[in-house]
C-alpha cells in the first residue's frame, strides 16, 4: 500500500542520510515512485480503509504531489538532509488528507500535517531561521486551537462526520464551520491571518519554505474544498459574500506589499499570499460546475511553480549568496540556464500564457464568471496586472542590468533534475488542460 511504503521509507532514510545523502535521496525518490505506481494500480488508502475514497481528480493530485516531493528530494544538499524523511511522512499524511471523506479524520490529518510542518521549519541555521520557525509555530498553534474549538462545537449538532452525511443547516452549525474555516485560513495565509507567513516564508530555510508555501498549501487548499463544499453549496449567497471579501482583501493587500520588497524571499512570500486570494474565487463560485476544476487546477499549477521558485532561490543563496533583488543583476549573463529556469516559473506565477499559472487563473476566473461573479474576476484581473509589476522588476534585474560579478553560478545536478521535473509540470499543465477537466467534469 502506498501509505505503508512512504512511512517505511521515512523510517529507513535516517539510517543512511548521515553517511551518504545520495543513498537517502535515492530511497526517497524510489519510495515516491513506488507510491505513485501503487496508487495507479489501485492500492491507495481508499482501497483498504473506511472513511477514505478516491476519485480521478484526487489521484491526479496525488501523482503531482509525489512528483513534486521527488523533485525537492533531488534538490537537497547536506544541511537539508533531515527534510528527506520529513517529506516522506508528509506525503503519507497528505495522501490521507486528500482521500478522506470524514471531517473528523480531515481535522486529525490536518493537524498531523501541521506538526510535520513545525519539524520542517525547525531546520535552523541562524537566528533568522529561528525567528521564522517560532512565528510559524505560534501561528500554527493558534490555528489548531481555533480549528479544534470549531470541531468541538460542530460535534454537538452533526449526526455524522462523513462528508455526505454531515449536518449543514442551522445557525449553530454555521458558527462552528465559520470557526473551523477561520483556523484553516491561517494555514492558507488569508488576510488578515497572513502576518506570520509573510515573515516565516522569508526567514525559514528556503527548501522548507518551498514545501510550506508550495506543497502543503496546495494540498490543504484542495482538501479544504472537498471537506466544506457541502456547506458552501447549501449557503451559496453566504459563500459569495465571505469568500469574495477575503479574496479581494488578500490579493490586493499582498500584491501592494510585494511591490515594496527588496528581499526576494519576502517578495515571493507576499506573492504566495496573493495567490491564496485568487484561489478563493472557486470557493466563492461554488454554484458553478467549474468551481472544482478551478480549485484543482490552481492547486496543481501552484504546487509546481511556487515550489520551483523557492528551490531555485535556495540554490542561488547557497551558491552565490543571492538574497536581495539587486543581487540578481546580470544573472542572465552569468548563468543563462539558471536564469531561464527561474524566469519561466516567475512567468508562470505572473500568469503568462502557455504556462500552468495562466491556465490555473483561467480555470478559477472562468468559474467566477460562470457563477455571475464578473466583478470579482475583474478585480482579480486588475490584481494580476498589478502583480506583473513586481515580477517585471525581477526579470529586469536578471536580463537588463549588468552583473556586479562575473563568476558563473552552477547548481547541482540533483537540483537541475528537480527543476526540470517541475518545469515539465508547469509546461505540461500550461498546454494540456484535458487531464484536469476530464478528471473533474466526467
Amino acid at each position: 500500500m502506498s501509505f505503508v511504503v512512504l512511512v517505511l521509507a521515512g523510517l529507513i532514510v535516517p539510517l543512511f542520510y548521515r553517511q551518504n545523502i545520495q543513498v537517502a535521496k535515492g530511497i526517497a525518490v524510489f519510495a515516491f515512485g513506488a507510491a505513485a505506481f501503487l496508487i495507479f494500480n489501485g492500492h491507495s488508502l481508499a482501497d483498504y480503509l473506511d472513511y477514505f475514497s478516491i476519485t480521478p481528480s484526487i489521484k491526479l493530485m496525488e501523482f503531482v504531489l509525489l512528483l513534486t516531493l521527488a523533485a525537492v528530494s533531488l534538490s537537497l544538499t547536506g544541511f537539508e538532509r533531515p527534510l528527506i524523511s520529513q517529506m516522506l511522512f508528509l506525503s503519507a499524511v497528505s495522501l490521507g488528507l486528500l482521500e478522506t471523506n470524514n471531517l473528523f479524520i480531515f481535522i486529525v490529518l490536518f493537524e498531523a500535517v501541521a506538526i510535520i510542518s513545525y519539524i520542517l521549519v525547525s531546520n535552523i541555521r541562524n537566528y533568522y531561521n529561528a525567528e521564522g520557525a517560532i512565528k510559524a509555530f505560534i501561528a500554527g498553534a493558534v490555528a489548531s486551537g481555533i480549528i479544534l474549538f470549531g470541531l468541538a462545537l460542530f460535534s454537538f449538532v452533526t449526526p455524522s462526520f462523513e462528508y455526505n452525511q454531515i449536518r449543514v443547516e442551522g445557525k449553530f452549525t454555521l458558527i462552528a464551520v465559520a470557526i473551523m474555516l477561520a483556523g484553516i485560513f491561517y494555514k492558507l495565509t488569508i488576510v488578515p491571518m497572513h502576518g506570520w507567513a509573510a515573515d516565516a516564508y522569508a526567514q525559514v530555510n528556503h527548501v522548507a519554505a518551498a514545501i510550506l508555501s508550495g506543497v502543503i498549501k496546495s494540498v490543504v487548499m484542495l482538501a479544504t474544498f472537498n471537506a466544506f463544499h457541502r456547506f458552501l453549496e447549501f449557503y451559496p449567497a453566504m459563500a459569495v459574500i465571505i469568500f469574495s471579501f477575503f479574496a479581494i482583501l488578500t490579493m490586493t493587500l499582498a500584491n501592494f506589499m510585494a511591490l515594496w520588497q527588496k528581499r526576494i524571499s519576502k517578495m515571493l512570500a507576499y506573492s504566495s499570499i496573493a495567490h491564496s486570494g485568487y484561489a478563493l474565487i472557486p470557493f466563492a463560485a461554488i454554484s458553478s460546475k467549474f468551481a472544482y476544476p478551478g480549485i484543482l487546477y490552481y492547486a496543481i499549477a501552484y504546487i509546481f511553480m511556487q515550489t520551483a521558485v523557492f528551490l531555485m532561490l535556495n540554490e542561488l543563496r547557497v551558491r552565490a549568496g543571492i538574497k536581495y533583488i539587486s543581487h540578481l543583476k546580470g544573472l542572465g549573463k552569468r548563468s543563462p540556464l539558471v536564469a531561464l529556469l527561474f524566469t519561466i516559473q516567475i512567468f508562470s506565477l505572473a500568469g503568462i500564457p502557455l504556462l500552468a499559472g495562466f491556465m490555473s487563473k483561467a480555470a478559477a476566473f472562468y468559474a467566477g464568471v460562470d457563477a455571475g461573479l464578473w466583478w470579482l474576476v475583474l478585480i482579480a484581473l486588475l490584481n494580476s496586472a498589478l502583480a506583473v509589476g513586481y515580477y517585471v522588476i525581477l526579470i529586469k534585474n536578471i536580463y537588463l542590468d549588468e552583473p556586479e560579478e562575473s563568476s558563473t553560478i552552477e547548481i547541482s545536478y540533483g537540483a537541475l533534475i528537480g527543476q526540470l521535473l517541475l518545469l515539465g509540470g508547469t509546461l505540461y499543465f500550461g498546454i494540456i488542460a484535458s487531464n484536469i477537466f476530464t478528471s473533474t467534469m466526467g
